[in-house]
Parts: structure tokens; sequence; C-alpha cells
């Protein structure tokens, strides 16, 4: 038997400890799990939003590797019953678009000055009837309809005249909610009569319309929606969508989903209070689907 003088036997047993230590250390890192795309992607969509915070864990160092399981690790999150879960494949909101200021185009003349004006007319005209989404199938008649007209303060900064359909039981709260607005100089994009052809668009147009009256079925077609009744109200709906499990209405508005951005447009709790005190509720407070545009009289 050949011994190795010290020398040499010292060398070669740190040689064979480093070996080791090596490929334990390849071990771990080809063991350890990877992030996918989806993980690892920074959506638009704010997460603290639609999903529950993710679970954070400290690391230690430790020398030894942890001791073998049998059970399968539990999950690291929880469905959670009100939380929205993000839709798989959504279209990217344009970069132009992120802070939207369209300025307003002025169907109606504008109001004199910054003083809010408005009128009622019960029932509504004719004229504006016929020009409206209204028809014998929807489930008001025409005499329960007013129209109003309100001034409104713009993302331009100007102040505009819009109109509206509502049913006479409503007309009056509702333009008094539209004079809080504009007193708090929230603004809005367009204020117009939704027209027949405007319907046909569908409802990913991207119009930005404030609107009260349309006559068309709910978003799920069981039903005639609160619009067809004159008691629902739809604010900016760019920058205050609707959004369920599947998709988000308007489709190019996924960057307001972000309720904590700050940009001029988006329905507060403040708003919220205004139409609560004549008794309306807000989709923002739904649980399954947000629709943050959507007040009304039912609540639904």
């Amino acid at each position: 038997m050949t011994c190795l003088p010290p020398a040499r036997l010292g060398w070669l047993l740190a040689a064979v400890a480093l070996g080791v230590l090596a490929c334990a250390n390849t071990s771990t890192e080809s063991g350890s799990p990877s992030t996918s795309r989806a993980e690892s992607a920074a959506p638009l969509i704010s997460r603290a939003v639609l999903e529950p915070p993710p679970t954070t864990t400290s690391s230690t160092t430790t020398t030894q590797a942890p001791p073998p399981t049998t059970e399968a690790p539990p999950p690291t999150t929880e469905a959670q019953p009100s939380a929205i879960q993000i839709p798989p494949a959504l279209a990217l909101t344009d970069e132009d678009l992120l802070d939207r200021r369209i300025p307003t185009f002025d169907a109606l003349a504008p109001p004199v000055d910054e003083v809010f004006v408005s009128t009622i007319t019960s029932p509504a005209p004719p004229a504006v009837i016929a020009r409206s989404t209204w028809s014998e199938e929807c489930p008001v008649t025409s005499t329960e309809l007013s129209y109003a007209e309100v001034s409104f303060f713009g993302f331009d900064g100007e102040f505009h005249t819009g109109e509206l359909l509502v049913h006479v039981d409503y007309v009056e709260p509702i333009v008094d909610i539209f004079a809080r607005l504009h007193e708090i100089r929230f603004p809005i994009e367009q204020m117009t009569v939704v027209s027949p052809a405007d319907l046909e668009l569908g409802p990913d147009a991207d119009t930005n319309n404030t609107t009260v009256f349309t006559c068309r079925r709910s978003i799920s077609g069981s039903r005639w929606s609160r619009h067809a009744h004159g008691d629902a109200v739809d604010i900016n709906p760019f920058h205050n969508p609707y959004v369920s499990s599947s998709r988000v209405i308007p489709a190019l508005a996924t960057s307001y989903i972000d309720r904590e951005r700050n940009v001029p447009g988006l329905v507060t709790n403040e708003i919220s209070e205004m139409f609560a005190e004549i008794g309306w509720g807000w989709g923002g407070d739904w649980n399954s689907v947000k629709d943050w545009m959507h007040f009304s009289a039912t609540g639904t």
C-alpha cells in the first residue's frame, strides 16, 4: 500500500469536498421551480384589485437539505369569494388612452358660462324619442321618459351641454346629482341620447358616453337592462369598465381595472355616496363582477 505525503493527501481531500459541494449546489438550482411567463410578466392590470395579495415567505440558508415529505404541499393561495379572476386574454389599453382626456364634441350649444344650468321636459319630446332607442317593445312607455339637458365639465376644461332620457320618477334627483358633479368639476367626456346606430356598435364601442335610457337587454341577455327602464346611469364607461371573469367592457379599458390610478374621470366613493343618498346602488360594490360605471334605482 502506497502512502501519500500529508500535503498531497490534504490537497486531494479538499478537491473531493469542493466537488461534492458543487454537485449539491447544481442539484438545488435545477430542482427549484422556475417562474412562468404569466407570473413574470408585468400586467397592465392591478392584481391588488382583482386577486388576493401574493403570499410572501422569508428564506433562510441551511447546510442540510430539508427532510423529504410524503404529503403534497398545501396551496399557496385560496380563492376569495368576492375576488374577480383576471380574464385569460385581454387587449391592452392603447398608450394614448392610459390617461384618457378626449375633448367633448358639442352636439348641443354649450352654456354661456360656468354656472350649472338644466332644463327638464316631461314627457320627452317626440323628436327626441324618435332618435332614441325606444320602441313599443321596451319595458317603459315613451310618456314615462323625461328629457333633461344639463351642463357638465369636460376633460378639455370647458363647459358643455349634455342630454339624458330618464324615467319621470327619477329625473329631478338625477339632475341634482349632475349639478353636484358639475360643482366638483368631475370631468365627463360625452353625454348624448343613445341612438339605434350607437346601439348596433355593441358594448365594446369606444364612445365613452354618459347615458341613462338605452332600450337593450342585460349583458347576460336574460332580462331587460335597467337602462331600458330609464332608472340606471352609466358614467364615463371607458374610465369605469364592466369586469367579469371572462371579459372587460369596453374591451380596451383594461388599464382602468386598477382603481388606484390617479387619473381623472374615475367614479369614486364620493360619487357613489351621492347616488346612495337617493337610494341608488353602485355596480362597484358588486362581488362576482364589477361595473364601476353603473348606478341604478334597484342596485342591479
